[in-house]
C-alpha cells in the first residue's frame, strides 16, 4: 500500500516532468532578463543609447553629453542592475547648488563604499531640470562615463 508521502513525491515527478516537457522547466537566466529590460537605455555593449523623446525643450537644460532617459527607462534599468547603478537625487538634499554638492559627495560615497568603477551608469534627476544638467556634466566632467539625466 502506498504512503500519502509516496504518492506526494510521485506526483512531484509526474508534474516536474511535464513541466520540463513542454518548455516551461527552464526559467530565464538573471542575465537574460537584466539584458532584455536595461535594453531600452543600454545596448549590447553597456553604452548608453539616445533618448530622442526624453531630450529637455529647454537649451539651457541640456547636458554637453547629450544623454538622456525618460523615468521609464530609468525605472527598467535600475531593476535591471540594481545595485549598479547610482542614482543622484538632486531633490533629496536641499535646493541649490548646496543641494548638488550634497548629492554629488553621496554619488562619490555611495560608488565608493559599493566598490563601482567609473563606467557605472549614473542616473541624475531633479524636478530643477537646469540643476540637474548641471550636475550631470559635474559628473561626466569628474569622470564618470555614462551620466544619463532622466527627464520626466
Amino acid at each position: 500500500m502506498k504512503t500519502p508521502k509516496t504518492l506526494t513525491i510521485g506526483l512531484a515527478l509526474v508534474l516536474a516532468g511535464a513541466l520540463s516537457a513542454c518548455g516551461g522547466g527552464d526559467a530565464p537566466s538573471a542575465e537574460t532578463t537584466r539584458s532584455a529590460s536595461a535594453a531600452t537605455l543600454l545596448d549590447d555593449d553597456g553604452n548608453v543609447l539616445p533618448a530622442t523623446g526624453a531630450v529637455p525643450a529647454d537649451d539651457q537644460a541640456r547636458t554637453r553629453s547629450g544623454l538622456y532617459a525618460s523615468t521609464a527607462q530609468a525605472a527598467d534599468l535600475v531593476r535591471a542592475l540594481g545595485s549598479r547603478v547610482l542614482e543622484v537625487d538632486l531633490d533629496c538634499c536641499g535646493t541649490g547648488a548646496g543641494g548638488a554638492d550634497l548629492a554629488v559627495k553621496i554619488a562619490f560615497g555611495v560608488q565608493a563604499a559599493a566598490d563601482l568603477d567609473n563606467d557605472t551608469p549614473v542616473l541624475v534627476r531633479s524636478r530643477d531640470a537646469r540643476l540637474a544638467a548641471a550636475t550631470a556634466d559635474r559628473l561626466t566632467d569628474a569622470g564618470y562615463g555614462r551620466v544619463v539625466m532622466v527627464t520626466p
